[in-house]
């Protein structure tokens, strides 16, 4: 790298992350399961990252070996990487082809019609045998053809046996399969009839049973729902789909079912000459652990209670009807917590209002937060002994207090990357009056470095 740097001082460098490299590589391997069923991620060398299909039988699904081949790589250019490909009758003289030939090839990509001819050209680091391949240079072995002339002993005493066991499998005398990527667990439960359905109440049934069997899925997994889909066929070939989604992870089939019946009485559907399908499917899951419901009844309100009432009023009104009370992105006290669309989690407190403006009695779950925080800080007048020091006494809604006990101050910047709004430092300062009032007050503006008047509000209350 200093060489380099030398050479070019303006190279910009990064540092190698390994594990998102292996990450890359895992996705886009499963995105070429269109291609084939059997494909496997093959780490290779070093920046030599590649992937292994069985094309077996799928070549002429799309018109043969040279389209299918030209399909992978245009795909590949098309999401910003350069790659390269062969097709061989093992997979190690494959490995071989596209990472030494096809590089040299104009297309790209090159296919071994005979496996004698191609591996004899091989270059020795196509054969997958790392150091080994400049100890074979030195001795002026340079292609794969040349180790097929000498004596297979001389070989493996002087190289040992890895290297004929690679050169073995290159020619196709050992056997070698990929272990191909295993699909995604998908959770789902299908009923299929005969005749097709054509009322809504036996819909509505076939929903019952689909529910029950898709919890007992996710019941030994500890898993619940967070998004489920019902797929209705029609016999026509036509789909009909509905979407739900739960506050928290479910695993109750009659609440999943109450919530897909109402949603098939608001969609009104279009049965048209019968469903003769029914599949519920899991779009999304999440752990879901075991609850004690307790030994004895203290009049507390059940959380599933409430994520259950959630539920139905998405279902009824809308997502963007519901809203729920969450922080946000800042650390700015007024900005930090609000009304957000979506369905409300466990615990928290339910909004049917438009506005996204926090409400004034809103309470954000810090503990060295008032009790009472104001949607808008409010100006008071202060007197404070020094200029960066607590107030000594204040003014606010008219009314003077005296300070028995300050503490602070609590230093928040202003997000600069946001807005001008909040363009002025804060400190804020805990305060007691003498008549036992506690209030929660900040000066704004650095004195002598942002402003020579200071500005005080009250922000809370406790």
């Amino acid at each position: 790298m200093a060489d380099a740097k030398a050479l070019e001082p303006l190279m910009q460098t990064a540092p190698a992350r390994p594990d998102a490299d292996k990450r890359l590589l895992q996705a886009y391997a499963r995105a070429c399961g269109r291609w084939s069923p059997y494909v496997a991620p093959d780490p290779g060398a070093p920046g030599e990252d590649g992937i292994l299909l069985d094309i077996t039988g799928c070549a002429r699904l799309f018109g043969g070996e040279d389209k299918l081949i030209e399909a992978t790589l245009q795909a590949s250019r098309e999401r910003g990487l350069t790659a390269y490909a062969a097709t061989a009758p093992s997979i190690g003289l494959a490995w071989g082809l596209a990472r030494f030939k096809a590089r040299q090839s104009e297309t790209g990509w090159v296919r071994a019609d005979t496996l004698e001819t191609a591996l004899t050209d091989l270059p020795v680091e196509g054969l997958r045998i790392g150091e080994t391949a400049g100890q074979l240079r030195r001795f002026g072995l340079k292609q794969a053809g040349d180790l097929l002339a000498l004596p297979r002993a001389s070989l493996t005493r002087r190289f040992g046996t890895d290297l004929l066991t690679r050169l073995d499998q290159a020619a196709g005398r050992v056997e070698e399969s990929l272990n191909p990527l295993q699909p995604v667990m998908e959770y789902r439960a299908r009923l299929r009839f005969p005749e097709p359905l054509l009322l809504l109440d036996s819909l509505k049934q076939c929903v019952d049973e689909t529910a029950r069997g898709l919890c007992g899925q996710l019941e030994p997994r500890g898993l619940g729902l967070r998004r489920v889909e019902l797929n209705l066929y029609r016999i026509d070939g036509k789909l009909i789909l509905l979407g739900i989604g739960t506050a928290a992870p479910a695993r109750d089939p009659a609440h999943i079912a109450r919530l897909l019946h109402e949603k098939l009485d608001r969609a009104e559907i279009d049965i048209g000459f019968g469903i003769d399908v029914v599949e519920l499917r899991a779009r999304e899951t999440a752990p879901l652990g075991g609850r004690q419901a307790g030994l004895l009844h203290t009049g507390e309100p059940d959380p599933d209670d409430l994520d259950q009432l959630t539920d139905r009023l998405v279902v009824r009104l809308g997502d963007e009807q519901v809203r729920r009370a969450g922080r946000r992105e800042s650390h700015i006290p007024e900005r930090a917590a609000g009304w957000r669309p979506g369905p409300a989690l466990a615990g928290t407190a339910l909004s049917v209002r438009e506005t996204d403006q926090a409400p004034a009695d809103f309470t954000p779950p810090d503990p060295d937060r008032p009790l009472l925080i104001l949607a808008h800080p409010e100006p008071a007048q202060a007197v404070a002994e020094i200029p960066d020091g607590p107030p000594r006494s204040f003014i606010w809604r008219r009314v003077r207090h005296l300070v028995h006990r300050a503490e602070g101050p609590e230093r928040l910047a202003p997000e600069w990357w946001r807005d001008q709004l909040s363009a002025r430092t804060r400190d804020y300062f805990r305060v007691e009056t003498r008549e036992g009032r506690r209030f929660w007050l900040y000066r704004e503006g650095l004195f002598g470095l942002e402003t020579r008047t200071p500005n005080w509000f009250v922000h809370g209350a406790s």
